[in-house]
């Protein structure tokens, strides 16, 4: 019995021996097909967002998925094809304040799966984005000079605007000389109203929160590696 027995584990190990070896071979082939391929630093990338993010909306920590919008090239071949997958997450966000400060939410991209299905670093910034900070992060730029340049302009076309009608309708009558007499009075009726206005208002942006920064589910944006892209391809 006992030589049986012996002689079943010497067949199973000679089996299992042949198996590793046929598998250790084959994947010896398959990394021997495999190179890599360096897309540089300073590459610009158009991703569309799969899920959306938003400084009301979004909490730290939180992830997101983004897709190769165009086909990337190094030296004519496909390094990174359109459709792959990067994923992301929050890193920061700060909700709109009071004295009209607007939301801001950086965003951290992580790793881009290849065609291989390795999962690769993936460094890069916002660029080509209006609303980018000068550290990379998205704001909606409104602070309390902004609601303030706002209501400057509202209320200077509390004046202009009534003025320029009377101008234009003093204009039509009596060769125009009646414009010389309904514009002026135009002007001084409005600009009381406006001064009102602007002290009004400004007060109001005190207690107003800024605007919100948002990206939504399908819009693109573009970012720029800030570091070389090492990807495996066939």
């Amino acid at each position: 019995m006992k030589k049986v027995l012996t002689l079943l584990l010497i067949i199973c190990a000679v089996i299992g021996f042949n198996v590793n070896s046929s598998f250790a071979a084959v994947n010896k082939k398959i990394n021997a097909n495999i190179k890599t391929k360096r897309v540089p630093a300073g590459t610009v990338i158009t991703l569309k967002m799969l899920d959306p993010v938003g400084s009301s909306t979004s909490s730290l920590g939180d992830q997101f998925d983004l897709m190769i919008v165009e086909n990337v090239k190094v030296d004519k071949t496909i390094v990174i094809p359109q459709g792959s997958v990067i994923r992301g997450s929050i890193e920061e966000v700060n909700t709109p304040k009071m004295l009209y400060k607007g939301g801001v939410i950086r965003l951290d991209f992580d790793h881009i799966v290849s065609s291989t299905g390795k999962q690769v670093p993936f460094r890069a910034g916002i660029c080509n984005n209006k609303q980018v900070t000068y550290d990379g992060a998205l704001s909606s730029k409104t602070t309390y000079a902004t609601a303030i340049s706002k209501t400057s302009n509202t209320t200077k076309n509390i004046v202009v605007k009534p003025t320029k009608w009377a101008w234009e309708k003093g204009d039509d009558m009596l060769n125009g000389a009646p414009k010389y007499v309904f514009a002026p009075l135009t002007a001084i009726v409005s600009a009381p109203v406006a001064g009102i206005y602007f002290v009004g208002d400004a007060i109001v942006d005190v207690f107003k929160k800024g605007e919100n920064i948002q990206i939504n589910q399908g819009e693109n944006i573009q970012v720029q590696l800030v570091k070389p892209l090492d990807m495996p391809v066939y």
